[in-house]
């Protein structure tokens, strides 16, 4: 759970960062990002594995 909240919180500040940034430079912002989604996307492979399940 602890590797899954992390990969989510870095990617959410990485992607926000990146759409901030890519307003005054387009590409690195814009791979910061894409690199900031995939961070947040492979977040929910540990949050679903460690997740209990309802009922």
């Amino acid at each position: 759970m602890k590797v899954g909240m992390t990969l989510f919180f870095g990617g959410l500040i990485l992607l926000m960062s990146g759409i901030f940034l890519s307003a005054y430079w387009a590409i690195a912002g814009s791979f910061v990002g894409i690199f900031g989604g995939m961070m947040m996307g492979s977040s929910s492979y540990f949050l679903a594995k460690t997740g209990k399940k309802a009922g």
